[in-house]
């Protein structure tokens, strides 16, 4: 037996005789329980636990609660199931291997967490690649999107609280109450940027604002220290009120907490006597919430969103008379993933349905009357259950109504809007998305489309006289190389796919690309690349001019203005009678473009690059996060259009994930703008933003520089085409 299947059995052993104590325990305060005469069956159902080394002994005693409860209900049934837990710390540095082994074990029937979005997304691709769907994994507070969104069909994922979508705009929703706001602003950790798992904030915060029409100051993705003091000081000091700001913080960790309250303490205590002092309203994520960190910082200053029970269930109550100690952040619904597994295996006992199938039928059960959590209602649960009847059972931290569209996911997820006074989280009120302005968020998840689409006119301002149409050029670049990032690559040859349909040859496109996913080891299907999974392969190696890792930011700009070389031998050599298509996918900042590894390409620099380029005309289309800051900066420049996935505050997002690729294969705003045109090559510029924006979700595509371009009524995609 090798190292680490020791550590699980001694692991294992230890928890049965913690599990066993527990029992004990609460047998000498039931002592009726075990007498002769009770004859039970009994079932014993194992149950990995995952979580942070620092949430064990919170977690734990929250396990001893609910296994106490669970086992006093069931007195007198004639079966009974007695979950025993076993423990495992998610930040250990065997994690790999003990998920392995957890998933590997026969013995262990559901997995309860992990508690962080990294570490869940980890462990179900270990459960989908063993071929274990049989395994329920129920995640208390795995809230990034991604995660959530990558497995909302697998059939064996279930998430007891919604994504970070929703508590996002429950923060910007009390945001949006406050009188006077002048601006709203993001400081966020941009470590997690491009990676899908933990930049939720970033992805959604610009969307949302956007959504409730907040005006927008600025984004600050800090990458250390440094950067969150900086910001810290931009937005704080004295006399200089100019209305009411708000800042939505949400810290990577302590550090990052200190530092920020370090810096508000510095500038309050160098205020001059008699002037005052300033500091924004500071709106923190449930990352700000813990022990260590209330008594540590200034009060009166921090108020936030965490996920919460529900406060009709009462059981907050009863866990700080219990435990001498308020809930934090998850502890309510990690309540419920036992009480849920214990229901289901009873389900699963007497119908003999898989433990997936029967978490389906109790969270979808209304055959009767579901009771409460405590023991003596549950009691009637569990007898409903034994005879074959799906009550419809309420949990303490939802309803679990799950969502009806992948039975992944609860809907209507409690929070609690917190103000740290006197060292302590003081509850103002609990707040769930259905008291927001968009209810439908929680339910649509990242399928929510934008609802302010911005009004074109006919763009008949300083409208340039065009000369005939002698050429056409297309410049097709995807800025961002890896594997993760298939889905810039696929795009970008998909659009000369179209192309090359349309009319163009080869020396008339420019293309540039990483060219390192067709063969990648992790592609399935070698020299294939799809934008959807019955799609055809747009993967074209003899169309490739440059890879990526070959030119610079700056040869972009003479590649445009036709300046050929050696080393640059395919260039755009148009004059004022071309017209000239680019297509730009990859991540991006505020401000720039990603160009392959750390390298950016900033929209200033671009703009000059587009402003140098002979052309008629020129349609610049933008598949990148923060695109509307290129299109801010080419306003006034004749005869260019500009249309951006996203505006200058926000996130444009992946489209088509892919099970048996293992990645996004196409981005939204790419996706509508293909189906568009492939549909119809002339249809008009406006038709094609409207059609665009109505079905990209989680971002606002925006039309930029029509006054200086012409009608987007008459001009069509024919230009380009």
């Amino acid at each position: 037996m090798n190292r680490n299947k020791n550590i699980i059995k001694c692991v294992r052993l230890l928890c049965m005789h913690i599990a066993a104590c527990a029992l004990m325990l609460s047998s000498c305060a039931n002592d009726d329980l075990d007498k002769p005469g009770n004859s039970q069956q009994r079932h014993e159902i194992r149950v990995a636990i995952l979580m942070q080394s620092a949430e064990r002994e919170r977690w734990e005693r929250t396990a001893e609660n609910a296994l106490e409860n669970i086992r006093e209900a069931q007195f007198g049934l004639s079966n009974a199931v007695d979950i025993i837990p076993e423990f495992f710390e998610q930040d250990s540095p065997d994690i790999e291997a003990i998920m392995d082994e957890i998933v590997a074990d026969p013995e262990i029937v559901a997995v309860i967490g992990p508690t962080t979005s990294a570490c869940a997304t980890r462990m179900g691709e270990i459960i989908a690649t063993a071929n274990r769907k049989d395994l329920p994994m129920i995640t208390p507070c795995a809230t990034d999107v991604e995660y959530q969104r990558k497995f909302s069909k697998s059939g064996f994922i279930w998430n007891l609280a919604e994504s970070d979508i929703s508590e996002i705009e429950v923060i910007i929703s009390r945001i949006a109450g406050l009188p006077d706001l002048e601006k709203v602003f993001l400081l966020t950790d941009s470590e997690s940027a491009g990676t899908g798992i933990g930049n939720v904030y970033e992805e959604w915060f610009g969307f949302i604002a956007g959504e409730y029409s907040l005006p927008i100051g600025g984004v600050c993705l800090y990458q250390n220290e440094s950067d969150v003091r900086r910001f810290a000081r931009e937005l704080c000091g004295y006399d200089w009120h100019l209305g009411e700001n708000a800042l939505v913080f949400n810290p990577s960790d302590t550090d990052m907490i200190l530092a920020v309250d370090d810096e508000l303490r510095k500038i309050r205590e160098a205020t001059p006597k008699g002037k005052y002092f300033y500091a924004p309203h500071i709106y923190c994520s449930d990352a700000f919430v813990s022990d260590a960190i209330a008594g540590q910082v200034s009060d009166g200053l921090y108020e936030g969103i965490d996920l919460y029970v529900r406060p009709e269930s009462g059981f907050h109550q009863a866990y700080r008379q219990r435990t001498g100690q308020d809930l934090i952040n998850g502890e309510g619904q990690f309540y419920d993933a036992l009480n849920l597994t214990a229901y289901a295996s009873t389900r699963s006992l007497v119908t003999g349905k898989s433990l997936n199938d029967a978490i389906l039928d109790v969270v979808e059960g209304n055959d009767g009357r579901g009771e409460s959590w405590l023991p003596e209602d549950m009691r009637l649960n569990f007898a409903q259950l034994q005879a074959g009847v799906c009550p419809d059972i309420d949990g303490v931290s939802s309803t679990w109504t799950f969502d009806a569209k992948t039975h992944s996911c609860v809907i209507g997820s409690t929070y609690r809007h917190w103000r740290l006074n006197d060292g302590k989280f003081v509850t103002m009120e609990y707040v769930s998305v259905n008291s927001t302005n968009h209810s439908s968020s929680s339910r649509n998840m990242w399928d929510w489309t934008s609802s302010h689409i911005e009004s074109i006119d006919g763009g008949e301002g300083k409208v340039p006289e065009y000369p005939a149409l002698d050429e056409r050029w297309a410049l097709l670049v995807a800025g961002s190389a890896g594997w993760p990032n298939y889905r810039f690559q696929a795009d970008v040859f998909a659009t000369y796919r179209l192309l090359r349909q349309s009319g163009y040859d080869d020396d008339h496109i420019v293309l540039i690309v990483a060219d390192d996913i067709a063969d990648n080891p992790k592609n399935p299907i070698p020299g294939v690349i799809k934008i959807k999974e019955s799609g055809e392969n747009v993967y074209t190696y003899d169309a490739i001019d440059y890879r990526l890792a070959d030119i610079t930011p700056e040869d972009i700009g003479k590649i445009l203005r036709g300046e050929r070389s050696e080393r640059l031998p395919h260039v755009i050599s148009s004059d004022s009678g071309d017209n000239i298509f680019i297509f730009w996918s990859g991540h991006g900042n505020p401000g720039s473009f990603d160009f392959g590894g750390n390298r950016q390409l900033p929209h200033r620099e671009m703009r000059d690059y587009i402003g140098m380029t002979p052309h008629r005309k020129l349609l610049f289309a933008v598949e990148s996060c923060y695109g509307g800051g290129i299109g801010e900066r080419c306003k006034g420049l004749s005869g260019v259009l500009v249309i951006t996935a996203a505006n200058p505050y926000e996130t444009s997002h992946a489209d088509v994930w892919s099970e048996n690729v293992g990645v996004y294969l196409s981005n939204g705003f790419t996706q509508g703008f293909l189906d568009t045109v492939n549909k119809d090559r002339s249809v008009t510029l406006r038709d094609l933003y409207y059609s665009i924006a109505s079905t990209t979700a989680g971002s606002h595509v925006k039309l930029y520089n029509a006054d200086s371009y012409g009608s987007v009524y008459s001009n069509t995609m024919s230009d380009f085409m």
